[in-house]
C-alpha cells in the first residue's frame, strides 16, 4: 500500500466519510424518490397504500441498498414488501437507467412508526 493512499485511506477514517460519494449519495436519493413514486402510482397492493421510504442506506460497491419505511400499524408491510421487490427492483432499473440495480432489504423505521391504537391496546394486555 502506497504512502498516498494510505494517507487518504486515514483522512477518509478521521474525517468520519463513510466512503461513498457524491453520486452514491444522489443514487440513494434518487431510490427513495422513484421507490415512494412507485407507491402512489404503480403498486396496487393495499398492504402498502400507507408505506413509504424514509431513508435509503447503500453499500459502498452499490451491490445492495437498505430501505427504511414507515408505515402505520404492525401488519404485514415487511411481508408485502418482500414480494414487491422484484417488480420495485426491475421498475428502478428502468427509470433510472442502471447498469446493475441494487438488491432492495427493507428495514421498519422505528424512529418514524406512526402511532397505531390497537397496537397500544394490545400492549396494555401484557
Amino acid at each position: 500500500m502506497g504512502k498516498e493512499h494510505r494517507k487518504r485511506r486515514q483522512s477518509r477514517e478521521r474525517s468520519g466519510d463513510d466512503g461513498l460519494g457524491t453520486r452514491a449519495l444522489r443514487l440513494q436519493e434518487l431510490i427513495r424518490q422513484e421507490v415512494n413514486l412507485m407507491f402512489e402510482t404503480e403498486i396496487r397492493d393495499r398492504r402498502l397504500e400507507d408505506v413509504s421510504i424514509t431513508f435509503v442506506e447503500l453499500t459502498p460497491d452499490g451491490s445492495c441498498a437498505r430501505l427504511w419505511f414507515s408505515a402505520a400499524g404492525m401488519d404485514d408491510k415487511a411481508e408485502a414488501l418482500t414480494r414487491a421487490t422484484g417488480f420495485l427492483r426491475t421498475r428502478l432499473a428502468e427509470s433510472l437507467g442502471l447498469k446493475r440495480t441494487p438488491e432492495l432489504r427493507f428495514r421498519r423505521d422505528e424512529a418514524t412508526r406512526t402511532f397505531d391504537p390497537a397496537a397500544a391496546k394490545s400492549m396494555e394486555e401484557f
